[in-house]
């Protein structure tokens, strides 16, 4: 009988995590694990939560938009102008999902620094600064592919030289 994927799977990214570690290092990762989480307050997971909720649904809105530049793109590009700026479209979305899976990512024991507080305290402001702005960036960036769509529709690629 074949043995499962998942515990081959497992192993070889528990090998990989951890291949420059100490075994002192290994055995202390569940305690630095419980004192990262004490030395969160409650009002911090709280804030930490609304930014991973807010990412999480922009990160469907950028999926949807590229999705649909995707199956737009072959009925609406009939000139190379026209692909290229439906490219570009779907690039500027691709870092807005990288900037929310940055705001997604894990505090691990080895971010905290010296001042657990002061830590915790700067990777909340990036978080949300970096949030905030993929959600501007958003925001205008549909408005105006949302204009740029009609426009490629009624446009005559022929009158191009």
């Amino acid at each position: 009988m074949r043995e499962p994927l998942r515990p081959k799977l497992d192993d070889a990214l528990y090998a990989l995590f951890t291949r420059n570690w100490s075994k002192a290092k290994i055995k202390a990762y569940p305690r630095a694990l419980e004192l990262q989480a004490k030395n969160t307050h409650g009002r911090t997971v709280e804030a930490f939560q609304m930014i991973d909720a807010k990412a999480t649904g922009m990160l469907t809105h950028v999926s949807m938009m590229i999705a649909g530049l995707g199956i737009t793109a072959p009925l609406l590009a009939q000139h190379p102008y026209e692909e290229a700026v439906i490219i570009a479209e779907i690039c500027v979305y691709l870092l807005i999902a990288v900037g929310c899976l940055r705001c997604l990512s894990a505090l691990a024991p080895d971010d905290l620094e010296d001042d657990p507080q002061s830590s915790v305290a700067r990777e909340l402001i990036i978080r949300q600064e970096l949030y905030g702005f993929c959600n501007r960036l958003a925001i205008r960036f549909t408005i105006l592919v949302f204009f740029s769509l009609p426009i490629m529709l009624w446009w005559d690629p022929s009158k191009v030289p």
